[in-house]
C-alpha cells in the first residue's frame, strides 16, 4: 500500500524522468531499440537508466550484402533484462556481413553487455514475437502482456502490479490462473522507480510528493 500511494503521489506532482548517472548504456549502430523499461522508444542514443533491475528490447537493423545485391537486415524484437548499479555498460553485438552471418544471428541471436572494466554482466534474453501482420504494432502493450508471462526476460514491475484502470480495492475478475508474481522483484523495482523519480525533483516538488503521502 504505500508503495501504491507513493506512485500515487509521484503522478499527482508531476514528476517525470530526466538524466540521472546511475546506469549507463550505450548502444552500437545496428542497435534500433523499440521498448525501455515499458516505454516505446527508437533510436541507439545512449540511456540513462535507475539503478536496479531494467529491460530494453530492439532490433538488429544494417545493410548487408548477399550474391552482389544490398539488401536491409532487420532482426526479431529481442529483449534484454539484466540488473546493475553505479556502471557504464556497452551493448555489444557481432558485425554481420553476410546474409548467412544475419540467418545465424535470427536463430540464436548472440549478444554481450560489458561494463567499462572488461566483465561480462549476465542478462536474460528473448524475442518479443508477433505472428501475422507486423504493421503498426503497440510495443508498450505487447511488452506489458509479456511481463505478465513470467517468462525469462520478464520483469515485475509497478505498473504490472497494479494496474492504472483499477482502483485501489478492486481486484480483476479471475478468469484464467496467471503466473504468481515476484513480490520481492516488485518490491525492488518500485523501490528504484521512486527513489529515481524523487531525486530528478526539485525541492516544491518533493514537498508536494511528502505531503501526498502523508495525506494518505
Amino acid at each position: 500500500m504505500k508503495f501504491r500511494t507513493a506512485l500515487m503521489a509521484i503522478a499527482a506532482c508531476g514528476i517525470s524522468f530526466s538524466s540521472l548517472a546511475d546506469v549507463k548504456l550505450e548502444l552500437p549502430y545496428p542497435a534500433d531499440l523499440v521498448v525501455v523499461n515499458g516505454v516505446e522508444q527508437d533510436g541507439n542514443d545512449t540511456l540513462t537508466l535507475p539503478n536496479g533491475v531494467n529491460q530494453f528490447a530492439f532490433r538488429y537493423i544494417d545493410s548487408l550484402r548477399e550474391n552482389g545485391d544490398d539488401y536491409l537486415f532487420k532482426s526479431d524484437v529481442i529483449i534484454v533484462k539484466f540488473e546493475a548499479s553505479d556502471t557504464t555498460l556497452k551493448l555489444d553485438l557481432p558485425k554481420l556481413r553476410t546474409g548467412q552471418d544475419a540467418r545465424k544471428f535470427a536463430r540464436a541471436p548472440q549478444l554481450a553487455l560489458i561494463a567499462a572494466d572488461g566483465e561480462k554482466i549476465s542478462f536474460e534474453q528473448d524475442k518479443l514475437i508477433k505472428s501475422g501482420v507486423q504493421f503498426g504494432r503497440d510495443f508498450e502493450k505487447e511488452i506489458a502482456i509479456y511481463n505478465q508471462s513470467g517468462k525469462v526476460a520478464s520483469v515485475a514491475t509497478a505498473a504490472t502490479a497494479v494496474p492504472a484502470t483499477l482502483p485501489a480495492t478492486a481486484q480483476p475478475a479471475a478468469t484464467s490462473p496467471k503466473p504468481p508474481v515476484d513480490q520481492q522483484q516488485t518490491r525492488n523495482v518500485a523501490e528504484n522507480m521512486l527513489n529515481y523519480w524523487y531525486e530528478q525533483a526539485d525541492e516544491a516538488t518533493r514537498e508536494r510528493f511528502k505531503a501526498k503521502i502523508n495525506q494518505e
